[in-house]
């Protein structure tokens, strides 16, 4: 299937030690998913056990509308809408539960949108500057589909193609693609496609109905409570395979255009669904020795002389470039090979099978996921190592290098039990602090602190405006910041101590600042710990001084 080394770490005699004990968890932890059946029941048809598919269904829906409202309370804390759109918003979801209280799923529906001339433009800068980069849509077949959906009245339109415009308009205010102050919030865009989310999987599945579930996905997993897009992203897979998504075969009739669309979006259905199962210690959907596909192309060296044209040769799929052009890179490609790594990690630290294998497969399976990661981060040109992005790249293109490095941070502090959620580690630093007894370093520390540092400069980059949603980043930013003071209480007069001191005190004030906004016990839990270390240090400091 192209994942190379990392397709063995899902197989074989590899396995892992007991998962450590850690202290209070950075991200939801689910409960445990009931086995699904061996044969999955066409949604399309309605056949037998459509009633409980119905019935889960609304229970999905209620998880999403609590996310949303959550999103949109939070949307309304840094920004004032005006009162119409409150209005709207309130509205949207008292529609949605009142349609889902009645079990009315073929009422009609007034399917409204902000005026075309405001859309057009939002949309295209979602598809040149995010798009591009995580290819969710094809941008003639998006525009085409706006078009004609602005051709029809708000009770005439498609809901599928009407939900498919408000998750872009979504995502786009998210990203802050958006600079019309009074445009629908991101949560008001994402309620509004919730609320044909029957129509979305119980209908006809096409490629269409994946693209809005997976985005939805996108916009779920920013969420601090991670159930909702855990569940979406099982029936999403589940509906992907429905139409053979994840195998070339079923796409060996179509033109190389609709092929490589439909490759596109299973991929970023794999890397969700891989992502949030590291995050969240469940099982993925997706098996990789399934998966029937080429990996996009790594090599990426044509771009049109007017940068303003939105490219859609298959070599500019996913790539990003240097700010002078130089060089580029397949983002995408490396965004799909690391979520490979990722499900390496979660089989190794946390799967029911790693806890049954001798000393030797725990050993094997460490030294594969180990060397699959090495193996990634050496794939990386260095003008796009963390280190180097914020001096090399574009601003626009700095969000996707950090989520990128700040998940490389978290496989390798997993990997090496030394994170901010490991209670042995956190527990070892306190006893150095209290008591001198030195703990067990991880393999290449210094590295390992290095990648800490220049990923805190990358947020610092980044600025408080233009910061990814924290959730996505948060807990590899939190694991950084305690990285840098055990260094630094390690090693009180090291050469980037100054420099350490400050990352750490301003991503304290960050931390102190979402605390506030979001009211979060793990976030609480971590800003006591990290400040009592950097205290710790601060003393131990001034001792030596």
């Amino acid at each position: 299937m192209g994942l190379g080394h990392v397709e063995r770490l899902q197989g074989g005699p590899e396995a892992s030690a007991e998962p450590p004990t850690l202290a209070l968890d950075c991200t939801y932890i689910a409960p445990s998913r009931t086995p699904a059946h061996k044969k999955r029941r066409s949604l399309a048809k309605g056949e037998d056990g459509a009633s409980n598919t119905q019935g889960r269904l609304g229970q999905l829906e209620v998880l999403v509308q609590q996310v949303t409202e959550r999103l949109d309370i939070l949307e309304r804390k840094n920004e004032t809408e005006p009162l119409l759109q409150q209005e709207e918003a309130n509205s949207t979801v008292i529609l949605s539960k009142f349609t889902r209280s009645e079990d009315d799923r073929n009422s009609p529906r007034l399917m409204v949108l902000p005026p075309l001339e405001q859309v057009l433009p939002i949309i295209q800068s979602y598809l040149q500057d995010f798009n591009s980069v995580l290819p969710l849509f094809h941008a003639d077949t998006l525009l085409r589909l706006v078009h004609d959906c602005y051709s029809l009245g708000p009770l005439q339109r498609d809901p599928v193609v009407w939900a498919a415009i408000n998750v872009v308009l979504a995502l786009a205010r998210r990203y802050n693609f958006v600079a019309i102050h009074e445009f629908p919030s991101s949560a008001v865009c994402l309620s509004r496609a919730e609320s044909v989310l029957s129509k979305v999987v119980l209908g006809d599945i096409q490629l269409l109905n994946i693209q809005v579930l997976v985005g939805i996905v996108m916009l779920l997993q920013d969420a601090e409570d991670l159930k909702p897009a855990l569940v979406l992203i099982a029936t999403t897979i589940r509906l992907a395979h429905s139409i053979g998504l994840h195998d070339w075969t079923y796409s060996a009739h179509l033109d190389p255009l609709h092929t490589r669309q439909r490759a596109c979006v299973f991929w970023l259905a794999y890397i969700l669904d891989k992502d949030l199962s590291m995050h969240s210690k469940q099982p993925s959907i997706q098996i990789d020795d399934d998966i029937n596909l080429d990996l996009p192309s790594a090599m990426a060296l044509k771009y049109t002389e007017d940068r303003s044209r939105i490219d859609n040769t298959e070599d500019a799929t996913g790539v990003i470039t240097t700010a002078d052009g130089t060089v580029k890179m397949n983002f995408f490609t490396a965004r799909i090979q690391l979520a490979a790594v990722e499900g390496g990690v979660y089989d190794y630290i946390y799967s029911t099978r790693s806890r049954k294998r001798s000393p030797e497969e725990r050993s094997r399976a460490l030294q594969s996921v180990s060397y699959a990661l090495e193996q990634w981060k050496a794939s990386i040109p260095s003008e796009f190592n963390v280190s180097a992005g914020s001096r090399r790249v574009a601003r626009g293109i700095l969000p996707f290098l950090g989520t990128l490095h700040a998940t490389s941070l978290a496989c390798t502090t997993l990997i090496n039990q030394a994170h901010a959620w490991d209670a042995e580690w956190i527990a070892s630093i306190r006893r150095y602090g209290t008591q001198g007894i030195e703990p067990l370093l991880p393999p290449k520390w210094d590295m390992l602190v290095g990648e800490a540092r220049d990923l805190l400069i990358l947020f610092g980059e980044l600025g408080g405006t233009d910061r990814w949603d924290f959730w996505v980043a948060g807990c590899s930013y939190m694991t950084a910041m305690v990285l840098l003071t055990a260094n630094s209480m390690f090693k009180p007069n090291h050469g980037d101590l100054s420099l350490d001191r400050y990352l750490v005190e301003t991503g304290l004030q960050t931390v102190g600042t979402m605390m506030k906004e979001t009211e979060s016990e793990r976030l609480q839990s971590f800003q006591t710990t990290c400040i009592e270390l950097h205290q710790r240090t601060q003393e131990r400091y001034t001792a030596m001084s």
